[in-house]
């Protein structure tokens, strides 16, 4: 049996830039721009995956396609890959379910719940495993296996077949999900409404309470509604021009169980309000002290199958009102 060299050479390069460079470079990418940190470990685990991805691949490549053994070799790299996209999704790290994914920056903080999409690539690589496998015995064995419906199928064909369909619904997913993540534009108002009640005593702020409301829209023009928003809004001090009368990096205020049934798609929801309240304790100094405030925005919800809690920080400044 003829080794194919040349073959071997070129998808040895080809599987290089697909288990190795991509990977690496989308790492590089993500953390220069500070949208995601990886730790060190993760890095060289994916290099030392990479690399026997690359040798199973320069392996399967070494004999034609229509003998049994570039055959059993494409169904143990297409179990590899499955293995392979199962560590990539956090199969294999403790504590942490298949398909989580953190982002990470000085302002934000993002789980997602990739579950969806990792369930989908590994039926879609035990699929083509089932068909290389099938098509390996039919080989070694010089017969072919059928399936007899109306039809009479070939059994490799049909797992081919499920494997193309699988194929084209990722392809289908993902361009949905970018597709309706352009279209998702959330508006934050930038102007905020107070409300004061001094308790009757307008000299005396000891007894005045204070809310403050922020108010977003919505505009969901992609293909999936946004479902079950659960939203939280805490409120601290950054600096204060008296610390004494305010104290500074200080809770002074929240706003819990906030709770959005659907944003639907292709519709916009404006002016949905959030009401936060001061803690009468900082309530005086608040009423009488400039600062910096800090919104520590969280919210959890399901898009596109996918679940997304989001933890962010927006700073504003705030003037005294007397």
């Amino acid at each position: 049996m003829e080794i194919q060299y040349g073959k071997m050479i070129l998808y040895g390069i080809l599987s290089a830039i697909l288990y190795i460079a991509v990977p690496l470079t989308v790492i590089y990418v993500l953390e220069a721009y500070d949208i995601m940190t990886f730790n060190q470990s993760f890095i060289t685990y994916l290099i030392v995956f990479g690399c026997i991805g690359v040798a199973l691949s320069i392996m399967k490549h070494a004999f034609p396609k229509d003998t049994s053994a570039n055959r059993i070799i494409a169904f143990f790299v297409a179990l590899y890959s499955g293995i392979y996209l199962f560590y990539i999704f956090g199969g294999f790290t403790p504590g942490v379910s298949l398909g989580t994914y953190y982002i990470n920056t000085p302002t934000l903080q993002v789980l997602l719940g990739l579950q969806m999409i990792a369930w989908l690539f590994l039926i879609s690589t035990g699929i083509s495993a089932l068909q290389y496998l099938i098509e390996a015995i039919e080989l070694r064995k010089k017969r072919e296996y059928h399936v007899n419906a109306k039809k009479s199928f070939k059994l490799s064909r049909v797992f081919k077949g499920l494997g193309t369909l699988m194929s084209i619904l990722i392809i289908g997913y993902f361009a949905s999900i970018i597709y309706s993540g352009l279209n998702l534009h959330p508006n934050v108002h930038d102007t905020y409404v107070l409300d004061w009640n001094d308790g009757g005593t307008p000299l005396n702020s000891t007894d005045d309470t204070i809310s403050i409301t922020m108010t977003f829209d919505i505009e969901n023009n992609g293909l999936y509604a946004i479902y079950d928003v659960y939203l939280d809004l805490d409120i601290y001090t950054v600096t204060t021009a008296n610390p004494f009368a305010l104290p500074e990096n200080t809770k002074i205020g929240e706003s819990v169980g906030n709770y959005y049934a659907a944003f639907h798609a292709f519709t916009t929801t404006p002016n949905n309000n959030i009401t936060a309240n001061i803690n009468p304790l900082y309530a005086p100094g608040l009423v009488m002290t400039d600062a910096i405030l800090k919104l520590q925005i969280s919210f959890s919800t399901l898009y596109a199958n996918i679940d997304i809690d989001v933890n962010v920080s927006v700073t504003t400044p705030w003037n005294a009102l007397i």
